[in-house]
């Protein structure tokens, strides 16, 4: 166990590099209070919270900005502190978005905070409240329901809501009721419909990978509902057509009853269609038969719904309509907290070229894409909830990855869930790239696709818990990245990921290194019932050391792709080498890159296979029940360790026992699987598992994922 040495100072030194970042977002002296609240009024001064005679708070945020903006001027040049403005409890309806630019940033000494009290947000929406709902009885629309649901329908006017812009039923806006997600209409309720044969110039094929030769986008179903959907005005399919990490949405040109034959529309998906695969319909109108689904009829400017509740009140429908509630367009020394944010029809929070700037303690729910999305430095987004997103959660980047300068963000104390509602795929729950960034006591959970993705250099994920993720899909991965020699310098340290199988419990990954991706760090993490639970898909110089698997099947996969099937994405970075002295336009064999990266530097020296698994170490780890890299006879099960990159990889000691094995664990029963002091194991040289706990350590945010939990289980 000689190797691991270097490697638990790489990963001391990364943790410690993160603990000397400071934020000047911190809290200081008022220099100013500007207040807002639903009662107030712009053309007072906003200095006071309560009315008081013809003066009090201002009624909306872009008076406030511009108040703050005016007191900026008369700030003398040492002024120290912050400008503050609060936003009292209330509904803030956004019509438009709400923008902070570089006009409203304070300075290294001058921090400006909008904040709202925690316990008592003021909520800003970026919906329209639908109104006037009553029992439909247009009896033509009637005469398209299913019987036992024709009583059960609500029925909106949207003109006379003020709403002209629908969309289109692939990108259109989404109805929340009582502050859940609902869904348009679909078939089937749960489930899926798979493709019984495929259609490719009249000869009928099982596999069709791309769209070269395909006339027209055309397969075979079994089931005999669709062939009822005659007189559908624009029926729509979303599915994984070929890869199950890979959907698509398409719109339906025809359903053949006779022979259950659907043809869709251009654009065809580009990987192809494979029998087997499955889809479901949705925009189908006579389908609106469960309660929390609802249709827009573009023709009639009108909303159908089935409401999960028959008690309700105006306020309980809200339509998506602004697309961004926050934008912040460089700005820098801005903090922003206490808000609740939902109704955004694309994402919450946007932020570009940001500086120092913090976001805190948000609630942020009912979007149609993501929550929070900044590029910048120095930022941090902490103790945030983000639920029923039709994307991802949290995306924060930043760092030149050319100079190795780092971003020094940081996502903390954050919960994540229940997202990727419309992006399936592709849609993680937090994300960074660039360089030097840090994802750190997250809880993300309940998602079809990732749990995490990053890309870049010097990335710590640590101390994260992830669970119950991929759940629509497979050879996919619960934290994921791929496809680069020279994104290096990465740990993936103490997190805990659980209950991660994949769809129908046919596999997925834990951390997913993909095609040749290299040089990252698996230390210290406690897996429990994940399949594939660390995987190095063909790279170069990763690190598997001192984790602990529980009930994994299997605990590795390690393979020599770049050897085989995937060497062309090699060969393309060898030749690239040769030609430009860069690979994926780094010059690799430079400083910095030469000077953090020696085994980057070296890669093509005499003696070196580049496209070979090499560097890769794996010791110290404990797997229990489950499988480690063989079976029993010692025999490749094909989703372990390769043959083929068994020459190139090695290997320390490494225990692995049966089911109920305890090797020394404080406390196997209550999923305490660190190692006792006295365990035999640690006389061995084994490590334990970090002290520090995984997932959420902030009380009130552990309150809010206990309430949740709490309520899913109901």
């Amino acid at each position: 166990m000689k190797q691991r040495l270097f490697f638990k100072l790489f990963a001391s030194s990364a943790v410690a590099a993160f603990m000397s970042i400071s934020f000047a977002v911190a809290q200081g002296a008022a220099l100013k209070t500007f207040y807002v609240a639903p009662n107030g009024n712009d053309a007072w001064t906003g200095s006071s919270a309560e009315t008081s005679g013809s003066d009090g708070p201002f009624a909306t945020l872009e008076r406030a900005r511009d108040a703050v903006r005016e007191f900026k001027k008369t700030l003398s040049a040492d002024a120290s502190g912050e400008i503050v403005v609060s936003v009292a409890a209330g509904v803030y309806e956004l019509n438009k978005q709400f923008e902070l630019t570089g006009d409203d940033s304070g300075s290294e000494s001058v921090t400006v905070r909008w904040e709202s009290n925690v316990d008592s947000p003021a909520t800003l929406v970026g919906g329209k409240y639908l109104a006037g709902a009553k029992k439909l009885d247009d009896a033509s629309i009637l005469a398209r329901l299913k019987e036992d649901v024709r009583d059960k329908i609500l029925v909106f006017d949207l003109k006379a809501d003020g709403i002209d812009d629908l969309g289109t039923p692939d990108k259109g806006p989404e109805l929340f009721f009582q502050g859940e997600a609902t869904r348009v209409a679909r078939y089937p309720n749960d489930g899926f419909i798979k493709i019984t044969e495929l259609l490719r110039d009249g000869t009928n094929e099982t596999d069709i990978r791309g769209t070269k030769g395909i006339k027209e986008g055309k397969f075979f179903f079994a089931e005999d509902e669709p062939t009822t959907w005659d007189g559908e005005s624009e029926i729509w399919v979303d599915g994984y057509w070929f890869w199950d990490w890979s959907n698509q949405k398409h719109k339906v040109v025809s359903i053949d009853a006779a022979t259950k034959m659907m043809t869709l529309a251009e654009p065809w998906h580009h990987y192809g269609y494979r029998v087997g695969q499955w889809f479901y319909a949705f925009n189908v109108l006579c389908e609106l038969d469960a309660p929390g689904e609802y249709y827009i009829d573009r023709e009639k400017n009108a909303l159908y719904f089935y409401p999960q509740s028959e008690s309700w009140s105006d306020g309980d429908f809200l339509l998506t309509q602004t697309p961004t509630l926050l934008r912040l367009n460089g700005v820098s020394n801005v903090a922003w907290s206490g808000f609740d944010m939902l109704g955004a029809l694309g994402t919450a929070i946007v932020g570009s070229a940001c500086n120092n700037v913090a976001l805190a303690d948000l609630n942020i729910s009912n979007c149609g894409s993501a929550g929070i999305y900044v590029e910048g430095v120095k930022c941090v987004v902490s103790g945030c909830e983000l639920w029923n997103l039709g994307g991802s959660g949290i995306t924060v980047s930043g760092g030149d990855r050319n100079t190795l300068t780092p971003g020094d963000n940081l996502m903390t104390e954050n919960y994540v869930h229940d997202y990727g509602r419309v992006q399936r795929m592709y849609a993680p729950g937090i994300t960074t790239n660039g360089v030097g960034n840090r994802i750190a006591h997250n809880l993300v959970e309940d998602a079809p696709h990732m749990g995490m993705g990053f890309g870049g250099n010097d990335i710590v994920i640590e101390y994260n818990e992830i669970a119950n993720v991929c759940q629509e899909s497979n050879d996919a991965g619960a934290i994921y990245t791929g496809r680069n020699w020279t994104m290096r310098g990465n740990l993936l340290y103490g997190n805990y990921m659980h209950d991660i199988t994949g769809f129908e419990g046919r596999g997925c990954v834990g951390m997913y290194l993909d095609d040749m991706f290299s040089s990252a760090a698996m230390i210290g993490n406690l897996y429990v019932n994940v399949t594939r639970a660390s995987f190095i898909g063909g790279g170069r110089d990763c690190k598997i050391l001192d984790n602990v698997y529980v009930d994994c099947k299997p605990a590795l996969h390690i393979d020599a792709r770049a050897l085989g099937w995937c060497a062309d994405h090699a060969d393309g970075w060898i030749q690239e080498a040769k030609e430009k002295g860069t690979i994926s336009g780094i010059k690799y064999n430079q400083p910095p890159y030469s000077e953090r990266y020696p085994e980057l530097a070296s890669i093509f020296d005499e003696g070196k296979t580049p496209k070979a698994p090499e560097g890769n170490v794996i010791s110290g780890n404990i797997c229990i029940g489950g499988t480690w890299d063989v079976n029993k006879q010692g025999q490749w099960q094909g989703d372990s360790v390769e043959p083929a990159a068994r020459p190139y990889l090695t290997f320390g000691d490494n225990y692995v026992g049966d089911a109920g094995t305890d090797p020394g664990f404080v406390d196997a029963a209550h999923g305490d699987y660190r190692l006792k002091s006295d365990s035999e194991l640690i006389a061995k040289g084994y490590k334990s598992l970090p002290d520090e706990p995984m997932g959420l350590t902030s009380e009130r945010m552990r309150a809010k994922a206990e309430a949740v939990r709490a309520k899913k289980a109901r």
